[in-house]
This record gives structure tokens, sequence and C-alpha cells, in this order.
């Protein structure tokens, strides 16, 4: 009995005759099979992870998008310990015999100050105009060389503040009239200081070349606080300023108009 069988002739322009490839039906047929089962695996193959792979994809998404979320929440818990801290210590500062008046009136403030503090002695209430406590006031007059940042994830990324550019040792001024409540080093900005004004404002004036105020003294506006100098983590005379408010920071060129006109930072204000 003969067995089918098949002829597979092969031409070539290289050579003159045909090369021949034969083989058994059986093989053929097997060929076929495994040809067919191979394309049905594909299919189903394709079928099975093409939506894994989707799922897969989302599931990447879904977990840079949760890692941007844990981002944020830590920087929310840090500036929370940070304001917490910042508070605990402003009170421990302030210490109890200090009485500030409730801030209800939109004209007129009261900053009552022991006189016991200086000299034991009566308490004396001065009496200071709503915009005297409103930190619209140039610490001092230079340039703005690195703009106030609060939209980076990282808050190690963003700069509360302004660094002003000015020669070294020109007079640093109250921004608005309040209470010295920090006036010593740091390891990042030197020697700081940190004014509390009442409606809720804080100041801050950092790299001073020295201070020459004490804590528990009362400002007037424009007072001299110290002298702008390059201490701390700095690569120049300049000093830093910040304004806060109720645990938020301020722009303060959004408070101090003449700030946006000498601004020759990279993220020039609103240009």
């Amino acid at each position: 009995m003969n067995k089918k069988q098949y002829t597979l002739h092969l031409i070539s322009d290289a050579r003159k005759t045909p090369l021949r490839l034969t083989i058994s039906s059986f093989f053929a047929k097997a060929l076929l099979i495994l040809l067919f089962l191979f394309i049905v695996a594909i299919i189903i193959g394709a079928i099975y992870l093409i939506p894994r792979a989707r799922q897969y994809n989302d599931l990447v998404a879904e977990n840079e998008r949760l890692i941007v979320d844990r981002l944020k929440v830590t920087q929310i818990l840090s500036d929370y310990n940070k304001i917490r801290q910042m508070d605990q210590y402003i009170r421990s500062v302030l210490g109890a015999d200090l009485n500030i008046a409730s801030l209800d009136s939109q004209y007129i403030d009261s900053l009552f100050i022991p006189l016991g503090i200086a000299n034991h002695t009566k308490e004396k209430s001065v009496e200071i105009s709503y915009l005297d406590n409103v930190p619209i006031y140039p610490p001092v007059e230079g340039y703005i060389t690195q703009g106030f940042v609060d939209d980076h994830i990282l808050f190690q990324d963003n700069h509360y503040g302004v660094d002003i550019a000015a020669p070294e040792g020109v007079p640093i001024h109250a921004s608005a009239s309040g209470m010295v409540v920090f006036s010593n080093w740091t390891y990042d900005l030197g020697y700081t200081v940190i004014l509390y004004h009442p409606n809720g404002y804080f100041t801050i004036y950092g790299h001073n070349q020295r201070n020459i105020v004490e804590e528990h003294q009362y400002l007037k506006r424009g007072d001299i606080i110290g002298f702008l100098g390059n201490t701390g983590i700095s690569q120049g005379p300049h000093l830093h300023f910040e304004i806060w408010r109720e645990g938020k920071p301020i722009d303060p060129q959004s408070m101090i108009y003449s700030y946006r006109r000498t601004d020759i930072s990279v993220n020039n204000y609103g240009g």
C-alpha cells in the first residue's frame, strides 16, 4: 500500500534544478494541526492577557496616585506638626502673664503688655491702629532674588517667603507693630527674629548679621530689629522674610506692593 506524500518544489534563480522537499501526508496534517493550535493559542492568549495588561496599567496609575496622595498627606502632617510646635513655643515664650486683648474691633486693637516683664510695676495698655498690625511695610529696600513658592508636593522644595538682596549691615525694620516672640540663632536662618502681630499675623526675619531686640519687647512698625547679614545657610547678604497668618504662609509680594517692582527672581511675580 503506497503512502500519500506531498512534494514541495523550491525554485531559486541561483539553482538550475529546483529543490524538492517530500513529506508524508501524516506529517503534513500534523504540521497543519500544530499551526492551527498555535494560532488558537495566540488568540486565546490575547483575549486573556490584554484585559489584564490594561488592568495592570490601571493599577500602576492608581499606585502612582496613591504615592502622590501619601506625599501630600505627609506634607500636611509635617506642616501641622510645625504649626503646633510654633504655637506651643510662642505660648511658652509669651507666658501666662501676657494678656493680649480680643481682636474683634475692625479699627482699633489693644495690646496689653504688663510692665512687670520689665520693671514688675503696673500694667500699661498700648493702643495701635488696625493698619499698624498688618505687615505691609517693607523691612528693607532691595531686590527680590528668590520669590515665594508653596505649590510643591515635597515641603523641602517650597520657599515660604522672599529673599531680599541688599548691602550687608543695612537696618531691618519691623513690617508691622507687634511683639518679639523669638530673637536668637537658628541653624537654617542664622540670627532670626519672629514678631507676633494682632489679627493672627507672624513675620519672620532671617540671616541677620545681628539682632538688637529681645523677646517680649513691643515694637512699632518701622522700628529697627537688627541688621541685614549672611548668617546661617546663605549664599550672600540678604534678608529672608516670611509672613504667616493662622498657620498659613502668605506671599509677602501680595502684601508689600513695592516688592513686585523690584523682583528679579526666576519666578518673577506676575510674569
